[in-house]
């Protein structure tokens, strides 16, 4: 059971800060609303209550509305779980005071209303895309706002509160499982979007993001005048290697040189797989002097790899190494990316020409010639 509840809680990695996201985008938005709809029930207080029970719910009223605001403010710098318990709780206890503030010996409708608080709360928990178990332990606050007036003595226990404890339970298991299937929803299509967008063997960025990618990057460097360089990387020989280790060995092999990328490369760089045993890394802000500093760890780190592979028999295994070529381009003004990816292209080859395991600076761009008119004089 407590291997059930503790997966009731998972979400995974990839997935976390996109979720985290939607989370505080509507805590930003629903915290306001009640906010609003907390001040806009005055008016009807100072209709239905007597003046002693208004002046005692006033202030709480106000210092509700108040927390919900700061909340909707620092959301974002909370785990998503931890704004989301606030949030129901700051309802919970503000509207619960609000309620031990009635008079019990006093009866009407609007005092019966003060009753509903609970299952709305519990209600607003159905918006967030959370683990059904994140929900459940959060709708504690409702159910502790339920109990509050019997556990003080405010009100005996009887047969409404039990018919109150059921409508709860029912209305908690709804939000529960409305969450839960927003997050799974959530997952599914950012797992989908990822599929698209990334290499399956070594998570890396595929081709199509990756030129995606380099047009933006492209766009924002000429707009801000920024260098913008970029890295094409071939393995040398990876033919041998599959032929000695097989397409196992070889798959090993680029998962290998993938990782070195994600360690070498900035948080605002992108590695990607281009085709085969190449692999395209994208340096935003990076002069050619700084894109040679990353090219040169890069293969030294992929020079000094050794990949444990299959062997011969089913329980051996053996070491694969490998080296590579690196050439490198930075986009001159006016340059297309497919222009820039080709240049880099061009000097990855110069470094095959010239010996492979080497890093080559590739040739400035020609300028592109006049075009001529036909028939007209030179």
């Amino acid at each position: 059971m407590r291997a059930v509840f503790t997966r009731s809680h998972f979400v995974p990695e990839a997935y976390r800060p996109k979720q985290a996201t939607l989370v505080w985008a509507r805590i930003r938005v629903l915290a306001p609303v009640v906010a609003v709809l907390t001040l806009a029930w005055i008016p009807i207080d100072a209709i239905g209550l007597e003046p002693a029970e208004m002046a005692r719910i006033l202030p709480l009223r106000l210092a509700l509305a108040a927390a919900l605001l700061v909340l909707a403010r620092v959301c974002t710098r909370l785990s998503s779980h931890l704004a989301t318990r606030l949030f129901v709780w700051l309802q919970a206890l503000g509207f619960g005071a609000m309620q031990l503030c009635l008079d019990p010996a006093q009866d009407s409708v609007l005092r019966l209303g003060y009753g509903l608080f609970p299952f709305l709360i519990t209600a607003q928990l159905a918006v967030f895309p959370l683990p059904w178990g994140i929900t459940v332990r959060a709708a504690m606050a409702a159910v502790a706002l339920l109990l509050a007036p019997q556990v003080l003595g405010y009100h005996p226990p009887d047969a409404g509160l039990w018919n109150d404890l059921w409508l709860l339970g029912l209305i908690i298991a709804l939000a529960a499982w409305a969450s839960h299937a927003q997050l799974s929803l959530l997952i599914d299509l950012l797992g989908a979007r990822r599929d698209a967008s990334h290499d399956p063997l070594t998570a890396l960025a595929n081709r199509r993001s990756a030129v995606r990618r380099l047009e933006a990057e492209r766009a924002h460097t000429l707009r801000h005048g920024e260098p913008l360089s970029v890295l094409m990387i071939d393995l040398d020989h990876f033919k041998r290697v599959n032929d000695r280790w097989g397409h196992a060995g070889g798959d090993l092999v680029l998962v290998a040189t993938a990782q070195v990328l994600r360690d070498e490369l900035r948080g605002a760089d992108l590695g990607a797989r281009y085709g085969g045993e190449e692999f395209l890394a994208i340096l935003p802000s990076t002069a050619p002097a700084q894109a040679m500093e990353v090219a040169e760890r890069i293969r030294e780190r992929i020079a000094r790899l050794a990949v444990a592979v299959p062997g011969a028999t089913a329980t051996a295994t053996a070491t694969a190494s490998i080296t590579a070529s690196i050439g490198i381009a930075t986009l001159e003004s006016d340059e297309s990316a497919t222009a820039l990816v080709a240049r880099a292209d061009a000097a990855l080859y110069r470094a095959k020409a010239e010996g492979r395991n080497r890093c080559v600076i590739a040739a400035p761009a020609e300028p592109a010639e006049p075009a001529r008119i036909p028939n007209a004089p030179d």
